[in-house]
Order: structure tokens, then sequence, then C-alpha cells
């Protein structure tokens, strides 16, 4: 199912590049590969990160504060 998604996302974005410019101009190997394989390396970096530093929302950091006082 999630293939089926990023494939009709690239659909979408060259459909609207050549609909827009009249030819696929930009969109190469490159930007295919990129769609393909960015999502998973974000996540690889984000765990790996995740094991070095802790992240809280303000909202998160705004109730604790108000727990203190």
């Amino acid at each position: 199912m999630h293939n089926n998604l990023l494939y009709r996302k690239i659909f979408i974005t060259a459909a609207l590049t050549f609909f827009c410019l009249g030819y696929l101009d930009g969109l190469g190997i490159g930007t295919v590969l990129a769609a393909f394989t960015m999502g998973k390396v974000v996540g690889i970096i984000g765990t790996y990160t995740d094991k070095f530093f802790y992240f809280e929302t303000y909202k998160t950091l705004k109730k604790t504060d108000k727990e203190i006082k």
C-alpha cells in the first residue's frame, strides 16, 4: 500500500511538471531515486539521533514548568 502511494506521488509530480512546463525538464533519475530513498534515510537518521538526544515539544515543556511552580 505504501509503494502505491509513492508511485501516485511521482506520477502527480510528473503530470504537473508536464502540464505546467509542457515537457519533463528537471524530473530525471535523481529525482525518482530521491523520492524512493529519502523517507527511509530520514527515518534511519532520526532513529540514530534519538539515541543521543531527547526531544520535547513546547507544550510538554510548558506543562512541566507549571507543575514545578
